[in-house]
């Protein structure tokens, strides 16, 4: 049970980095075009290694976190089972 808590703190920390890296380079690529009146896409992300990772760590740690989810369930169904008569 104390895993899964772990788990869940991780993934939430990490979704809420990634929310966070999302929202700056949004706002600084807004900022950017009314600034200078023009679109670069280039200039659309400016930490895209950040971001990219934080992406596909929120992705593993849902993975992770399902995969707990179903043994669990797995595991109490089992439990469940073998206690009936």
């Amino acid at each position: 049970m104390v895993m899964i808590w772990v788990l869940a703190l991780l993934f939430n920390a990490v979704f809420v980095a990634f929310c966070a890296l999302y929202s700056a380079a949004s706002d600084w690529a807004a900022e950017r075009s009314e600034a200078i009146r023009a679109f670069d896409l280039s200039q659309l992300l400016p930490h895209d290694a950040a971001l990219w990772l934080s992406a596909h760590a929120a992705i593993l740690l849902l993975v992770m976190l399902d995969a707990v989810g179903i043994a669990l369930l797995l595991r109490a169904r089992r439990i469940r089972i073998t206690k009936s008569p």
